[in-house]
């Protein structure tokens, strides 16, 4: 278990290095946000009109840099939060959008599908790896914010 709920907060149970890992993936992810020039963002960003390439450019301009913006403001909540003994709701949800945002990112790049299998003899062992313990701590957010419903 690394994410525990107590009362109105979550408990944080990671260890020292998974927590500076966690930060120096959100940095990373701010650089890579902040450029806002990598192809592989384009799961952050969703087409709203697969059918009308007009309208979806026009929606794309409007909501872009909100959008963005909410990204790096959550990333500088996970990194003031991720040496916190515990987070609350607000620090919660700006985890699960960066890790969320990082599984997307990566399993991008690496043409991840739910139907892969994880072949630990394989070149991409250990960014497979990555994004599982994403998941993990993603769906471990996901359950402590259920848990303060």
């Amino acid at each position: 278990m690394a994410l525990r709920r107590d009362g109105d907060r979550t408990t944080v149970l990671l260890g020292d290095d998974e927590r500076s890992m966690l930060i120096d993936l959100a940095e990373q992810f701010r650089s890579v946000l902040a450029a806002d020039a990598d192809p592989d963002l384009r799961r952050l960003y969703p087409t709203a009109y697969a059918d009308d390439a007009e309208r979806d450019t026009e929606y794309a301009e409007l909501v872009h840099d909100d959008l963005l913006q909410t990204r790096l403001d959550a990333i500088e909540r996970l990194v003031e939060s991720a040496t916190e003994s515990s987070i609350d709701d607000e620090q919660l949800a700006a985890w699960m959008q960066v890790l969320n945002g990082l599984r997307l990112l990566l399993g991008t790049r690496l043409d991840v599908s739910e139907e892969d299998q994880f072949d630990p003899e394989a070149p991409d062992a250990p960014s497979r790896a990555l994004i599982a313990w994403l998941g993990f701590l993603l769906e471990e957010a996901v359950g402590s914010a259920a848990a303060g419903l």
